[in-house]
């Protein structure tokens, strides 16, 4: 076979694949593979902060939501590093009632950036879930 005969079918083989796959990730929502799935909802699961000011921190709130017919218990809330700090509600969350993750990044480092977020709850107590906090910090402004 020709080059010439060849190259178009590959290239709308090509064409075929990328639209599919960019079908597919586009509506892929991010779900808790965790044992709170069905008992707590993340509102929302993954933070985007957009741009921010260099050395500004930037604070946000993720609420836990208890859907279960049980009191929710957030063990642990912690961060991957120290840039990020935790707050969360202490005290058990009843039914069909709100809790916080209260999440503050120091922005101190240019660029973008990922900060997960790791969840102990009584519904799993073995099994951490991860939230996201994405965004990118803005260059440092020149004296």
């Amino acid at each position: 076979m020709r080059l010439a005969t060849i190259l178009p079918v590959l290239l709308l083989t090509l064409w075929a694949t990328t639209t599919l796959v960019a079908q597919s990730t586009s509506s892929m929502e991010i779900g808790d593979p965790t044992q709170n799935a069905g008992k707590v909802k993340w509102i929302p699961m993954q933070i985007e902060t957009g741009d921010v000011p260099f050395g500004i921190p930037v604070e946000r709130t993720i609420e836990a939501k208890n859907i279960s017919n049980e009191d929710l218990i957030l063990i642990e809330v912690t961060s991957g590093c120290h840039c990020a700090v935790t707050d969360w509600t202490r005290e058990p969350i009843p039914p069909g009632k709100s809790g916080f993750i209260r999440v503050v990044y120091d922005a101190q480092r240019e660029g973008e950036f990922y900060k997960v977020i790791s969840i102990h709850t009584n519904f799993d107590p073995e099994t951490q879930l991860g939230l996201g906090m994405v965004g990118r910090v803005l260059p440092k402004k020149k004296q």
